[in-house]
């Protein structure tokens, strides 16, 4: 019993140490208070995780024995049975039995174990009756979660659900078609297993009359690894992204001294000799009176020349200093970024097994092949991946491969091949999963798009070949009429692409009819940074994703037509469709927007194969940005994937180039022309929220709504407008340094004058309790972000200010 994979091997020592470490840890716990359910569910989520790791691997002993530990906890956990001495100094050594398997499996170095004379000793010490099952409790759970990644039970599901188009083979229902025994053998192994007897070559936990083995440290255990979490990388990758913004800054700083520089230039060049300087004032000067201007002259020359060499001593010394911090930096980065990287082997591993048991239950051969499988991504990435990779591979054998007898038929081989595929590609990584079998039946999908009102018959009619195939991702797209055990439930391929797409990737399907599909993802290796060009919209700057950008061109007004009544041009002898940026994004502008422009800036962008056109006023720069999550607040904005802070501090909008595509399709945009004060009666509110991110993204959002919108940074200084303004409402925030949301409610309210002022609070304290001291403190309304819907803030604002 050895795992043959380096990486899965190194992968395995380290999560099993742990998780062998802590079920020990947790049974002390219990030993001591057998009532400490917050133990026990440890110690059952701490077994889960193992098994499934262990069945991944096809360590079945391990998996066995985990699997007893299991039942013997839930059976205390059920009232049938307690934890007694005697059962934990058996748990113990059963802990200690798979410790040493576990050692076998990661050295390859052979152990003196008998996991069935092991398990025969759990089962005879759990006080469960002899006949197994007669107790009520299923021995051999036919628990099928074993996500690799994940350490916590109650977290095991899939993200597709059992409800889902096509049920999650690493489901937990106890019907998993994936069981390793039928139930009825299982019951039947367990039961001759109990009646048998230790043999002298195993760990000794036949009774209680045996002395106990005392644990000891090995004398040679050292530490070869640390193990460090996730979120802590995530918070010095930001903080190393954060010296790029540095940089930006102080390269900005030496704009600056160049520019003091060439104006003491420019002075200096007028070098006047002392003669010539002096020789128009001479007849009106005594000499006595000239001879001080000469003396300040001079000094002043010394003086700005001394200057002038401070200034270009200071040039250089920041120059190096910049060089020398775009070094760490980078260098800084690239080696977290490589910390947080992984193989996409690490996901790909976990289908060969699944295809292999799916195929055997539907009766097909299949054939999978895992290629670019070094290829390198940044752990999350892997992580939330694999789900919507499972479900392709789960789509394909499912939809897409045919009966061995149908392929004869058809003049195709039996057995079937199914080609999982990872690559690089510059910034980004490529994923493609490519079957030989029936394909995507055209037809079919019209019809279920018309039969589900996802199109109408003109917009099909209109559609290529390769939009008609995009639309099994729409959602509740689904061709298949029947349930089946796998998929047909309507659900599916739209959350694989809405997941992939939350990655800010992109996915396409391309099919051959009766020859196969191929199903692409493109990612980025890292969720921290991204290259962008920066431009500016009426005076604000936003920015596009340089991966979408195919190219950038100026315009002339003339050679813009109308295509069924839709502007456009031709690029590259082809008609692509065009928008203003601004009225794409719905932003507010001046009237006669383009009037008196002859060219115009236009982006191409590329998403897939589809490209289209974007007008903006005027190209900024090009620069790596830090991408800063996006707030629970706002994470439905549409055409926004996120926010950094510029060089010179100002917030910028990330756009997010596969919604613009769809707001342009869907015709979800309009032209807002500005309106001036005198035509415009908003109304006035007041935002108090310490982010700056939150705090703009938010601005803009209200403001795009028609409110007018003043904002402070906290509590007090908010406190501090409400008593300098009128305002007919207040946002804020709870959580705020200097005065919190609820103590400048509560000052607010304790003034007379402000009774009738709404006050919404909106933050992610959820409690009850927090929602009674909100309401204690004054607050009209109280909204959490964990559950934020946009539409209902505005719906609670208008109501209030209303009333």
């Amino acid at each position: 019993m050895y795992i043959d994979d380096e990486e899965l091997r190194e992968l395995y020592k380290t999560s099993s140490s742990e998780h062998i470490s802590k079920l020990e840890s947790e049974l002390m716990i219990l030993e001591k208070n057998p009532q400490d359910s917050s133990a026990m569910e440890e110690f059952l989520r701490e077994a889960h995780t193992l098994k499934g790791d262990s069945r991944m691997l096809g360590l079945n002993d391990i998996e066995m024995l985990v699997h007893q530990l299991e039942d013997c906890v839930e059976g205390i956990k059920a009232g049938k049975g307690e934890l007694t001495a005697e059962l934990c100094d058996r748990l113990y050594q059963g802990i200690d039995a798979i410790n040493q398997l576990s050692h076998e499996a990661i050295t390859g170095e052979s152990v003196e174990i008998n996991a069935t004379d092991v398990l025969a000793a759990l089962m005879g010490s759990s006080n469960i009756s002899e006949s197994g099952n007669d107790s009520g409790l299923d021995l051999f759970d036919d628990d099928d979660d074993s996500d690799f990644f994940s350490s916590d039970r109650d977290s095991q599901s899939s993200l597709f659900d059992d409800d889902d188009d096509d049920s999650d083979f690493f489901s937990s229902d106890r019907d998993s078609q994936s069981s390793l025994f039928d139930d009825d053998e299982q019951d039947e192994q367990k039961q001759d297993i109990a009646q048998t007897k230790p043999s002298s070559n195993t760990v000794s936990i036949e009774n209680s009359n045996q002395p106990i083995k005392v644990a000891t440290p090995a004398r040679d255990y050292k530490i070869d690894t640390i193990r460090v979490e996730p979120q802590k990388l995530d918070i010095l990758m930001t903080q190393a992204s954060e010296l790029a913004v540095t940089k930006l800054r102080i390269s900005q700083q030496m704009t600056e001294i160049d520019r003091m520089l060439a104006l003491f230039e420019s002075w200096n060049k007028y070098d006047y000799s002392d003669d010539d300087l002096f020789a128009e004032v001479e007849s009106s000067l005594t000499a006595e009176e000239i001879q001080p201007l000469r003396y300040f002259y001079n000094h002043a020359r010394q003086y700005l020349n001394s200057f002038s060499d401070l200034a270009n001593n200071l040039k250089t010394r920041a120059s190096e200093d910049v060089a020398s911090l775009s070094i760490i930096s980078d260098r800084l980065e690239t080696g977290i970024q490589g910390l947080r990287q992984l193989p996409l082997s690490t996901v790909f591993n976990i289908y060969p097994r699944m295809v292999r048991d799916l195929a055997r239950q539907q009766g097909k051969e299949i054939e999978f092949i895992i290629e670019g499988g070094d290829t390198k991504a940044d752990k999350r990435i892997l992580e939330e991946i694999k789900d919507p990779l499972l479900h392709l591979i789960r789509n394909a054998v499912d939809h897409g491969i045919e009966t061995p007898e149908e392929r004869i038929i058809h003049g195709k081989p039996p057995t079937a091949t199914i080609i999982l595929r990872g690559y690089q590609t510059g910034s980004s990584i490529g994923i493609e999963l490519i079957d030989d079998g029936r394909g995507l039946d055209l037809a079919s999908i019209r019809n279920t798009a018309l039969r589900r009102n996802v199109r109408t018959s003109a917009q099909l009619a209109a559609m290529s070949e390769s939009e008609i195939q995009s639309l099994i991702f729409a959602s509740g797209f689904s061709t298949r009429t029947e349930v089946t055990e796998l998929s047909g439930r309507g659900v599916g391929l739209d959350v694989v692409r809405a997941n992939v797409e939350k990655l800010k990737g992109s996915i396409q399907v391309i099919s051959n009819p009766g020859n196969g599909c191929k199903f692409q993802v493109r990612l980025n290796t890292s969720l921290a940074t991204t290259k962008v060009l920066i431009v500016d919209l009426n005076r604000t700057r936003y920015a596009l994703p340089l991966e979408f950008i195919q190219t950038m061109i100026t315009l002339p007004q003339t050679e813009i037509y109308k295509l069924e009544d839709k502007p456009t041009i031709t690029f590259e002898d082809l008609p692509i469709s065009l928008t203003w940026l601004a009225s794409l994004l719905q932003i507010p502008t001046p009237e006669n927007y383009t009037q008196g422009k002859n060219n115009l800036l236009c982006i191409i962008l590329q998403i897939d194969d589809e490209r289209f056109g974007v007008i903006v006023d005027d190209l900024v720069d090009q620069q790596d940005i830090v991408i800063k999550p996006q707030s629970k607040l706002l994470k439905r904005i549409p055409n926004i994937a996120g926010a950094t802070i510029l060089g010179s501090g100002e917030v910028c909008m990330i756009l997010n180039p596969p919604d613009l595509l769809h707001s342009l399709r869907s015709g979800n945009w309009r032209t807002v022309v500005r309106q001036t004060e005198s035509e415009s009666t908003k109304n006035k509110l007041l935002l108090v929220e310490d982010s700056i991110i939150i705090r703009t993204q938010m601005q803009r959002l209200l403001k795009g709504a028609g409110y007018d919108v003043i904002v402070a940074e906290n509590g007090l200084i908010g406190l501090q407008k409400v008593q300098e303004h009128e305002f007919d409402i207040v946002l804020s925030d709870v959580e705020m340094p200097q005065m919190s949301g609820l103590e400048m409610t509560a000052n607010i309210r304790q003034q007379s004058q402000y009774d009738r002022l709404p006050i919404v609070l909106i933050t992610t304290l959820a409690s009850p309790e927090d929602k009674r001291r909100g309401k204690e403190a004054g607050a009209n309304a109280y909204l959490t972000k964990g559950d934020f819907d946009q539409q209902l803030l505005f719906q609670t604002l208008g109501t209030l200010i209303n009333s």
